[in-house]
């Protein structure tokens, strides 16, 4: 098999994700790496070779480098997940794959979890491999990132087992990025937390992980198919990350290839999904209306929608309706929806006009044009505790905004009108 053509998609904020489209087959799969990728030299580690010609025998299998390294542009955006999952939606859209088979390894894992339960109509299953759901300590090796990476020796460590040209390791890990650039990535895994996320993916799922990791514990693995509702979890008794023996990947192959077969729910569960749900409200409408007179009031409030419109569809969000003196909006992931919520803040702000805003990420039902669930009341609930001029989130949200701009201030637990439990919310506001 000669090595596939690389190709690029544009991601929606215009950075250019390098990949490549190959196999045969009806069946696609889509491989969502870990920190470090080259889609070209990674060709030449004899067991990813391996396991990319033995997929894509009964499959087509695409993989990609992601933002901030390989062939991809080197910048991360805000770095936010939802940056990293628009890097797998470009991809699939620009190959023409509606749904896939998604397989996220290491840090990958929790990028495709989220991706699935995002986008539930488009990943058929979902294959976890040496993953973590939150591993502050992960983040830890930036450091060492910083010194050691160029030279070889964290290819090695990592999962390049079985290679032993530590020249060829090294010029692989400068050609993926430099020192400073994977320390920032790995920065990253700090404040990744995809724990809340997991329970909402509906795909049917299979976690990977060898028992003796040296690299993420196998109780992240175990701890990643507890949380998922429809997951079962190979073990294998090994002691490799990932592996440049092609003996190794088999044991990953053979995993995957008796997951395969059978039934998929692609499209199933669309009518339920993770979203990132905004509410907003102008403060005070009913004494400002009174002030203003019905005339001059219906102005300001058109002017306040299309400006509310506006801006939330420059950052990608959709609109599900106006609420009369506010605004019920979904996006994709939080980062991006609080961005939003500023800007309309700002916006606002020069008719006069104040609101506050509320920002909760779960689960939402779709019927028809709007939107209900739980996720939604919630939704409603943060905003009403936000003051003026405020965006106020709940607690799934700070971990799912991994490198996004964003201060977090601690509002301390609130019980939240018709929702069960006890809340822990914070402010949101722009990094300094």
């Amino acid at each position: 098999m000669l090595t596939p053509t690389t190709e690029y998609a544009t991601t929606s904020d215009g950075l250019s994700i390098a990949y490549q489209f190959f196999g045969e087959g009806d069946q696609v799969i889509v491989w969502v790496t870990g920190t470090a990728s080259h889609v070209e030299l990674f060709w030449d580690i004899p067991g990813w070779a391996h396991t990319l010609r033995r997929l894509s025998a009964h499959s087509r299998l695409l993989w990609f480098d992601k933002r901030g390294a390989g062939l991809s542009d080197r910048s991360l955006g805000s770095g936010s997940l939802e940056n990293r999952m628009e890097d797998i939606r470009a991809v699939m859209d620009t190959a023409g794959i509606e749904s896939a088979v998604l397989v996220g390894v290491s840090e990958g894992g929790a990028i495709a979890a989220a991706f699935a339960a995002t986008f539930p109509e488009r990943v058929s299953k979902l294959v976890i491999i040496a993953s973590w759901a939150y591993y502050p300590e992960a983040g830890d090796g930036a450091g060492y990132f910083e010194r050691f990476w160029g030279t070889g020796r964290l290819m090695e460590r990592n999962w390049a087992q079985g290679m032993s040209d530590p020249a060829l390791l090294g010029r692989m890990e400068r050609a993926m990025g430099s020192p400073r650039s994977m320390a920032a990535l790995v920065g990253l895994f700090k404040v990744l937390d995809v724990r809340p996320v997991l329970p909402l993916v509906s795909a049917p799922s299979l976690v990977i992980h060898c028992t003796h990791d040296h690299v993420i514990p196998v109780e992240h693995g175990r701890e990643f198919a507890s949380l998922l509702p429809n997951a079962e979890l190979v073990e294998i008794e090994a002691a490799f990350h990932a592996s440049a023996r092609p003996e190794d990947m088999d044991l990953f192959c053979d995993a995957i290839e008796h997951f395969l077969p059978g039934d998929t729910i692609a499209g199933a569960s669309a009518e339920r999904f993770l979203a990132t749900v905004l509410f907003t409200d102008i403060v005070g409408s009913t004494e400002r209306a009174a002030a203003e007179g019905d005339s001059r009031w219906a102005e300001l409030l058109d002017d306040h929608d299309r400006l509310c419109l506006r801006t939330i569809q420059d950052a990608r969000g959709r609109v599900v309706k106006m609420t009369g003196d506010g605004i019920l909006a979904t996006f994709d992931g939080p980062a991006t929806a609080i961005d939003a919520a500023h800007q309309i803040i700002d916006q606002v702000g020069v008719l006069g006009l104040q609101i506050r805003a509320g920002i909760h990420t779960g689960e939402v039902e779709r019927r028809g044009d709007d939107i209900g669930g739980i996720g939604v009341n919630l939704a409603s609930r943060v905003m009403g505790a936000a003051g003026t001029d405020e965006v106020w989130v709940s607690s799934t949200v700070p971990g799912l905004t991994i490198g996004a701009p964003i201060e977090f201030e601690p509002k301390g637990p609130h019980d939240l009108k018709g929702i069960p439990g006890v809340w822990e919310l914070f402010a949101a506001r722009r990094a300094l």
